[in-house]
């Protein structure tokens, strides 16, 4: 089997038809990406004094990486970040011309392509892609990699706060317990929250029934309803359980292992039922003012030796094949960052959706928002109530006489 299928472009927040008609002429425009860096320096690196800006999740590339980069090339790197993709998306759709490169997702890569908001990778300038690992190459969203580089990968799993939780279920039912009320947090990622929920009920992650997606839908309603759980972007995640205020929570293992570092009272693991898979993948944006850059800095990270002191920094598992010789024994035996046959067996990436399930899982966030939305009203409605009376029982009282 396969575990690195094509992941189906779809978004739970459906673009308005002005901005689709925006971004489609946009599409429109010639772009010729060798325009915006002709010529070169001594060392075939770009000769333009220009930053190469990458959109990018937040604190996702090793500094030293980074700074090593910088000198060779003489490039200045600077980062813009994002909290979620349709954040990125909507920054690519608005600011076409201020990126030079971008990382995403298979689910959010289509989207991007579809829309001609990328350009086509000049491969004669990476000629250390034959590094790249085959598992992670001819994904449905691009079969031929005429637009993306594989970066990361690995599993969504469940961290908790070991300081709080004696010894969790190790499943996704965990995140159900009410033991934990008033202290969950979900990815408000779709795939992600709807793969933790069909899992907790046995289903698989990709399941197209419409019972089965139907009956995740009410399991997320009842986190919020009745276990006052958050659906929140990993900011939030990395920010409440390093501070303690979650106590469990769904999160990428890009991040888990890096939070467990920072703070020794964060544990994770891999649910037992298995659990979704992420490979988030380079792209240049199709106006990119720095394109030559940019596809030095692709080469750059082709290099074995640069893949794997950035892993080693970031604990997780690079997609390039021949970086594993130079990943850190540690890193490499952690069960949650380069999975076991045993283990990877039971997880999968996002593979195509019906329409069906595209309409029920959109359907079904935006009532999971919007009853978290009722529970915030309410629980507003219910503090001002409380301080009003409070206010009128100490003017009242003898205390609060002159």
């Amino acid at each position: 089997m396969n575990y690195f299928t094509e992941k189906t472009p779809w978004r739970w927040v459906l673009c308005s038809l002005a901005s689709l008609a925006a971004a489609l002429m946009t599409g429109c425009e010639d772009h010729n990406p060798q325009d915006s860096q002709p010529g070169g320096t001594a060392n075939g690196g770009s000769s333009n004094s220009a930053p190469l800006v990458i959109l990018t999740w937040d604190e996702y590339f090793s500094p030293e990486v980074i700074e090593e980069f910088e000198k060779e090339f003489g490039i200045k790197v600077e980062f813009v970040n994002f909290s979620n993709l349709d954040e990125q998306e909507a920054l690519l759709r608005s600011r076409p011309s201020e990126f030079d490169l971008a990382l995403t997702s298979g689910v959010k890569m289509a989207d991007l392509i579809s829309m001609q908001l990328v350009q086509p990778i000049q491969k004669d300038l990476l000629p250390l892609f034959g590094n790249m690992d085959e598992r992670f190459l001819g994904m449905g969203s691009d079969p031929e990699n005429q637009y993306s580089v594989p970066y990361m990968w690995g599993p969504t799993l469940i961290a908790y706060r070991a300081d709080k939780i004696a010894e969790p279920a190790k499943a996704w039912r965990s995140l159900w317990d009410d033991r934990y009320r008033g202290h969950i947090l979900m990815l408000d990622e779709p795939f992600d929250a709807y793969a933790a929920a069909l899992l907790a009920l046995g289903s698989d992650i990709n399941s197209q029934e419409p019972v089965e997606i139907e009956a995740a839908t009410k399991g997320l309603l009842d986190q919020v309803q009745r276990l006052d759980a958050r659906f929140v972007d990993i900011d939030e995640v990395r920010e409440e359980l390093l501070s303690g205020d979650c106590w469990i929570t769904m999160t990428y293992s890009s991040d888990a292992g890096v939070l467990a570092e920072k703070e020794e009272n964060i544990s994770y693991f891999i649910p037992e039922e298995g659990a979704s898979l992420w490979l988030d993948s380079f792209v240049i944006p199709r106006e990119s003012r720095n394109s030559r850059a940019a596809h030095d800095f692709l080469n750059y990270f082709c290099r074995p030796e640069v893949a794997a002191a950035n892993s080693n920094e970031l604990w997780c598992a690079s997609a390039n094949r021949e970086a594993r010789q130079f990943i850190s024994e540690e890193i490499k035996e952690d069960p949650t960052i380069y999975l076991s046959d045993e283990i990877l067996a039971r997880c999968e990436l996002e593979s195509r959706a019906s329409v069906g399930r595209q309409t029920l899982v959109n359907r079904g966030m935006k009532l999971v928002f919007d009853r978290l939305q009722a529970t915030a009203r309410d629980t507003e409605s219910v503090s001002k109530t409380a301080a009003v009376t409070e206010d009128e029982s100490s003017q009242t009282s003898p205390g609060g006489e002159d």
